[in-house]
Order: structure tokens, then C-alpha cells, then sequence
């Protein structure tokens, strides 16, 4: 079944996100070639809170992570999903990044709200 762009944004709103009134909410949407990866990447300060929504048709591999120097941290640890309606917390003050890696054989589109409050 095929749902617009619109559509699925509409339905990640309606979800348990409740997105912040302050700062209307921003999207991000990507070609997530096969074996290749789509980062968001985001700085925040701690105890800031990432809502975020995303919805592929296909699961693909998913985390949050930030870099220390040559070292990378896992906040959100990698996992196949097809959609998330997610709060994050922040806990150090970095650039967290949201990223998608495409296991599957054909291009996946991933389609991502979000907002920092």
C-alpha cells in the first residue's frame, strides 16, 4: 500500500509525538541506496530532547550515535526498523546523528520529523 508523504506525516503527528508548539516541527527525507547510509545530524546541549518520527517501507538498520574524538557512542544502539515515534533525550552536549543504513536489495526512501525542545 502506497501513502503520500503528507500522509505519513500526518499520521507520525497523530502518534504519541507530541511535538512542541514553540518551533514547527522539521522534515528531512532521503534515497537510502542499497548498503549506503543517510545521516541526520543534529548538535545538542544536554538534557535537550530530540522528538523525532521516520517511516521507510522496508526496515533498515537504525541509530543514534555521536563521535569522541576517533571513538563513536551508541546512545541508541543499532536495530532494524521500518518506523519510529521516539523522544531523546541528550545526555552530553554533542552532535548526535540519526542514521539509516539500507540492507535490502532496491533503493528505500526514509521520510523524518522532528523537533528539539
Amino acid at each position: 500500500m502506497r501513502y503520500s508523504f503528507n500522509i505519513i506525516f500526518a499520521i507520525i503527528l497523530g502518534g504519541s509525538i507530541s511535538l512542541s508548539a514553540q518551533a514547527a516541527p522539521k522534515t528531512d527525507r532521503a534515497l537510502v541506496q542499497p548498503g549506503k547510509v543517510h545521516e541526520l545530524c543534529i548538535p545538542l546541549g544536554f538534557g535537550q530532547k530530540l522528538e523525532y518520527g521516520f517511516v521507510s517501507r522496508r526496515a533498515m538498520n537504525f541509530n543514534i550515535h555521536y563521535h569522541v574524538g576517533e571513538r563513536v557512542e551508541f546512545p541508541v544502539a543499532e536495530h532494524l526498523a521500518r518506523e519510529k515515534n521516539e523522544i531523546f533525550t541528550a545526555m552530553d552536549d554533542q552532535t548526535h546523528c540519526l542514521m539509516w543504513t539500507n540492507p535490502n536489495e532496491r533503493g528505500q526512501w526514509v521520510n523524518v520529523i522532528y523537533n528539539i525542545r
